[in-house]
């Protein structure tokens, strides 16, 4: 309609008329990019939204699971270090300062292990959609950025701890036997190298074997490391979640 009366004032040459239509198809045009630009703005702030929601969810579990982690490695480190205990004052004494069954719960705790929390499976979306920008928060796509770089870290430092402690199973082990009957519920099968319940220890061979001290030593170092790596994690997890939501109870709540 516009057009046609702008191309009408052109053949009678109403110059008046012409900038009046001019103006108006000028005018037009914009707001309608600009009502466009609003509701693309829009969905994109509604998308936002709707995976900050998401990334919220995936960091509740991932601190869970950290949580459990943590842990796990306080308990796997607590259990080397009463070994060697264990070990220094028969050494020193000829005598266990405990029973069979409370050091044998120990040499089970030993051997368990706990893979890292995994990444964010909605920040893995973001980002092989290339969509990070979505996120407005320059400090979250930070925060997202490096505890995704963590994961990887501790993945690492899993693969290259379970590594070093391996070569030395052997050497405790050789001093165990087992119940095949039986499984040890409390070590979760995708994570435990070894699933079966040892149900024995001869303590005397174990005491008599010069290398079973460097065993422990070396489970020992490698639960401490992992823990580490395990808080260091669900710091970087913590920091995340403040951003996401701040209304949520800091890790320091929530403390293990």
């Amino acid at each position: 309609m516009i057009l046609r009366r702008l191309s009408q004032s052109l053949k009678e040459q109403n110059w008046t008329a012409i900038w009046i239509e001019f103006i108006l198809l000028v005018g037009g045009v914009f707001l309608g990019i600009q009502v466009a630009n609003w509701n693309a703005t829009q969905q994109d702030h509604k998308r936002e939204a709707e995976f900050i929601t998401r990334l919220d969810r995936d960091f509740q579990k991932i601190d869970e699971r950290l949580v459990s982690n943590i842990k796990r490695w306080e308990l796997k480190t607590a259990s080397t270090l009463r070994i060697l205990a264990d070990l220094d004052s028969h050494q020193k004494t000829g005598l266990w300062p405990r029973t069979k069954a409370e050091m044998l719960a120990d040499l089970n705790e030993t051997f368990n292990h706990r893979i890292p929390a995994p990444r964010s499976a909605t920040y893995i979306e973001l980002l092989s959609d290339g969509q990070l920008g979505l996120i407005r928060n320059t400090k979250l796509r930070n925060a997202l950025l490096e505890y995704d770089a963590q994961v990887g870290y501790s993945m690492t430092g899993f693969d290259v701890l379970v590594n070093r402690v391996e070569p030395f199973m052997g050497t405790v082990v050789a001093h165990l036997e087992y119940d095949q009957t039986k499984t040890n519920t409390n070590m979760p099968t995708e994570t435990n190298p070894i699933d079966q319940v040892w149900s024995d220890v001869d303590l005397e061979r174990l005491a008599a074997d010069p290398e079973v001290k460097t065993a422990i030593k070396m489970y020992a170092a490698a639960s401490r490391n992992q823990l580490a790596l395990s808080k260091l994690q669900r710091n970087k997890a913590g920091a995340t979640i403040a951003l996401l939501n701040p209304k949520a109870p800091s890790i320091e709540s929530k403390q293990p």
